[in-house]
């Protein structure tokens, strides 16, 4: 009982050792988004990110934490300018991106750019709480919102 406790302990490191370039080789294989919530506040683009992880990147980030998966959802995104994560946990992230909307005339205009990786729902929120819902996207449409 006690080698195989030993055996079991000398291989969990090994596994991490091994996960990590083949992770890094997938690509965003590992994450899976499953939808996109993009709220306009004054300007900005706060993006709350719902994803799953495939079973060994689960591991590896309950271990050593979700900041090793942050650059993978900033890659989502890397249309947008000034993008920085707010906060990451295992199936969940809020990222933002400062400056995202032009100011003109009173309305913030927000134009479309261009998304990694397609996703199944992207769900834009309004500063009046109204929002509307695309499925199966590229790219964020084109809004704008009163100032």
């Amino acid at each position: 009982m006690r080698s195989a406790t030993v055996v079991i302990l000398l291989l969990i490191p090994l596994l991490f050792v091994l996960a990590s370039p083949s992770l890094a080789e997938q690509g965003r294989e590992y994450i899976q988004v499953q939808e996109v919530t993009m709220s306009l506040e004054d300007g900005d683009a706060v993006f709350d990110v719902l994803f799953d992880l495939d079973p060994l990147a689960r591991l590896y980030v309950l271990a050593l934490g979700s900041k090793y998966i942050e650059p993978e959802l900033i890659d989502l995104f890397s249309d947008f300018d000034n993008v920085t994560v707010r906060r990451t946990k295992p199936q969940r992230a809020v990222l933002v991106s400062k400056g995202a909307g032009e100011f003109r005339s009173g309305y913030y205009l927000y134009d479309s750019r261009q998304l990694r990786h397609q996703v199944p729902k992207l769900t834009i929120v309004y500063p009046e709480r109204l929002s509307r819902t695309f499925y199966k996207v590229s790219a964020t449409p084109s809004v704008f919102s009163e100032a």
